[in-house]
């Protein structure tokens, strides 16, 4: 039974308390739900009230998990001391989950410290994610979306060396020019937090006017030297400017003092593309020579700053374990490549640069090799888990007689199974209520799943965002998203059910 004492809610927000707390709490203390809204936090639960009602609490709920505590350190200021609290902690629990807790002090003043204490901890909170939110908008206005551009898979990863300074000297740029040719710029200012970031945009500026102006690239770095000495006689940077031709797959590489890029094949060789050049802000600054070099399809251009590769110092292992790494992933979608790159080299490395990979890679449908490919695929099952390997059987099997790479095979049969998976989990018990489709439109792979359940609303996190450690559902179609160019999901014509549909373009032959 609550004690007769003073109380408050504490391990939740206010709008948690709000949600969950409150009307969970009157269902517990059997009082009007209108009486608890109107009190606020500070008196969500009142004891006496509760003692005189005679209310106890209920043993699944809350007499289980019911303990006093005493604790030095239960509740720290916010300048580092604490003070000890004298309380028992009964859960609040909302449809078996729990969502707060009633906090039973053993005096008022006890009391009225723990929720002044939390008040400032609610305010601290509130600041933060106002904070955070300033940086992600900063990060947008200084990092351009990525261009959609056919025969072209783009992405990009920066992780700065101190998380508090989320901005910094590493920057990129990617511009699709008037002639259909893609600007790329990848930039390392010497210097850390905003006024490196604001040095880097000025370099970024410069070289992407030079190149609308239309500067033969082995000159463009020399010439934006000139313009930036002139306004930021004490900027640095090294710098790697690209221009890629979508349509034939040439290359042109102009560097300054930057590291060498790397053009993985799909099978894993690596070759080193040194574009020599002195850094920006140097004597005699520019490019000593422009390379000029055909992407073979399926090949993967990485640039990248020098904190990919000096963190362990040690440049040239660090170059060799990067060209590894590279290799070991030569098949891995881009869309996450850069990523993975980044956080593989610089595991347990004590870094103190910030570090910035760039991935671009050329896409263009395979050879037609004179195989007849199979017509439209369809398959037809009942939601058990036991048909997901048959779908996935059959679909295999139609796969190998269709004129595609191998490895577009293995990608598509896993975003089947996947597919397979969650429409199995989403399907009613009747016989057949699940297919399994594939079809080819022009160059471009096409599968869709049905089923006949109520449907849903796709994955909870985007294409390009990591599902929470913690999260339990939503990984499948997380994989599916970086496996396909398009994913969508629609409702049945019928109302019954949804229509998840994914398409790879450039695996057929044109």
């Amino acid at each position: 039974m609550l004690a007769a004492t003073q109380e408050g809610v504490c391990g939740v927000d206010v709008d948690g308390v709000i949600t969950f707390a409150n009307p969970a709490a009157a269902r517990l203390l059997e009082r009007p739900l209108e009486q608890l809204v109107g009190a606020g936090l500070h008196d969500v639960v009142h004891g006496a009230a509760a003692s005189e009602q005679g209310v106890p609490c209920p043993v699944a709920e809350c007499v289980r998990h019911e303990a006093t505590h005493r604790s030095e350190d239960m509740f720290l200021r916010p300048d580092g001391s604490s003070f000890p609290v004298d309380f028992t902690s009964t859960p609040i629990v909302d449809d078996g989950n729990r969502v707060g807790a009633v906090v039973t002090f053993r005096d008022a003043t006890e009391h009225h410290r723990a929720l002044e204490y939390y008040g400032q901890v609610v305010r601290l909170t509130a600041r933060e994610a106002a904070q955070r939110e300033v940086v992600h908008q900063l990060q947008e206005a200084v990092r351009p979306p990525i261009p959609v551009v056919a025969g072209v898979d783009l992405a990009v990863h920066y992780l700065p060396a101190d998380p508090s300074l989320p901005t910094g000297g590493d920057l990129y740029d990617w511009q699709v020019l008037p002639g259909g040719d893609l600007h790329l710029a990848v930039i390392d200012v010497l210097g850390k937090g905003v006024p490196a970031t604001k040095d880097a945009l000025t370099v970024v500026h410069a070289l992407r006017l030079l190149v609308l102006e239309g500067w033969p690239m082995d000159r463009l770095v020399g010439r934006a030297d000139e313009l930036l000495r002139a306004h930021n006689p004490d900027l640095v940077a090294t710098v790697v400017v690209a221009r890629y031709s979508p349509s034939t797959g040439r290359l042109l590489l102009a560097g300054a003092g930057h590291p060498p890029a790397l053009i993985v094949s799909p099978e894993g060789s690596v070759r080193e593309m040194s574009a020599p050049g002195v850094a920006l802000g140097w004597p005699e600054a520019g490019s000593f020579e422009v390379v000029d070099v055909t992407l073979d399809r399926g090949d993967t251009l990485i640039l990248y700053t020098d904190g990919l590769v000096e963190a362990r110092r040690d440049i040239v292992q660090g170059l060799s374990d990067l060209t590894e790494l590279a290799a070991r992933t030569a098949t891995y979608p881009v869309r996450h490549l850069p990523r993975i790159l980044v956080e593989r080299a610089l595991a347990g490395a004590d870094r103190s640069d910030d570090t910035l990979a760039l991935a671009l890679r050329r896409r263009v449908p395979p050879v037609e090799a004179g195989q007849k490919a199979l017509g439209p695929f369809e398959h037809r099952f009942s939601a058990l888990l036991a048909a997901i390997p048959v779908a996935r059987h059959l679909f295999g099997a139609w796969l190998r007689h269709q004129p595609i790479d191998e490895t577009d095979r293995e990608d598509m049969l896993v975003v089947a199974s996947e597919l397979c998976t969650n429409a199995v989990r989403a399907a009613s018990p009747a016989a057949r209520a699940c297919a399994l489709r594939a079809w080819r439109d022009g160059d471009a792979l096409v599968v869709e799943a049905e089923d006949d359940g109520p449907g849903f609303g796709g994955p909870a996190s985007g294409p390009d965002q990591l599902p929470e450690p913690m999260q339990t559902s939503g990984r499948g179609l997380f994989l599916v998203q970086s496996l396909v160019d398009e994913f969508t999901v629609a409702a049945r014509s019928d109302g019954g059910g949804a229509i998840v549909r994914c398409v790879k373009h450039e695996v057929f032959p044109r």
